[in-house]
């Protein structure tokens, strides 16, 4: 690509209209000039079009090494549209690297800052990145929550140990945040059938709603756990916990 071209993107980065700015971004993206990732950097801190924020996201993780550093400073910015958009773009990068700096913004005043954070650190794949994650169970509204659950996902099984943790926290909110997190992980998290099985007699009457619930998204070794739920002096879980099995046998039926 010649220095015309990329001069033409940089300057259709200001451009009245989205689509030329799209097209710049694609362009600068493709451009083998690592000299366009503070450009990129700048367009995107103030770009207001979602669809264009999203092109200029990825055209900043195809110059990734050049960009990186700016992005990491952008993390200790007063502004949380910058935290956030470099969270955003650090995600997307996936560097083990990046877990030290991105960790503090797991409990980010900011929660869409937070909520960034949670999938940043999920995505470095760093060994320390459950026990992270699960310190901030239990914080915000349903939507910040979901957030954090969904990021546990993301780890997989390695999420388990941080989460069966948590279901001895000494606040209820957090212990019924890890029961839901255990049973969005499904099979993943059908090492923790026991320790669910013990939340369901929980002093909180969430916590043990929570836990059954999540004994019914495991995999088949819960089915013990919920057979002694279902036969339990709770009529409200025992309920719960014949649903999930009458569920279970038609699926075994057809095995």
């Amino acid at each position: 690509m010649c220095m015309t071209e990329v001069q033409t993107y940089i300057q259709n980065l200001q451009h009245d209209q989205a689509d030329v700015r799209r097209l710049a971004a694609l362009g600068l993206g493709a451009a083998r000039d690592a000299a366009v990732a503070p450009v990129l950097l700048e367009r995107i801190r103030v770009e207001a079009q979602s669809c264009v924020r999203d092109d200029l996201t990825w055209a900043l993780v195809q110059h990734a090494d050049a960009a990186s550093e700016d992005l990491l400073g952008l993390l200790r910015s007063p502004a949380a549209t910058d935290r956030r958009t470099a969270a955003h773009v650090l995600s997307k990068i996936g560097d083990p690297e990046h877990f030290a700096p991105l960790a503090p913004l797991v409990a980010d005043r900011d929660s869409d800052v937070a909520i960034k954070a949670y999938r940043a650190v999920a995505n470095t794949g760093h060994a320390d990145a459950p026990a992270t994650l699960a310190s901030r169970l239990g914080d915000g509204d349903a939507l910040q929550r979901d957030a954090l659950s969904t990021a546990m996902h993301r780890l997989g099984a390695a999420a388990v140990p941080s989460l069966v943790a948590a279901l001895s926290d000494g606040t209820p909110a957090v212990r019924e945040h890890a029961a839901d997190a255990l049973g969005y992980l499904g099979e993943a998290a059908d090492a923790a059938a026991d320790d669910l099985l013990a939340a369901t007699r929980d002093a909180d009457a969430e916590v043990r709603l929570a836990a059954v619930s999540a004994l019914g998204q495991l995999g088949d070794p819960a089915g013990s756990a919920l057979f002694a739920v279902a036969a339990g002096d709770d009529p409200l879980l025992a309920q719960v916990a014949r649903r999930f099995l009458d569920a279970r046998e038609p699926l075994a039926a057809s095995a």
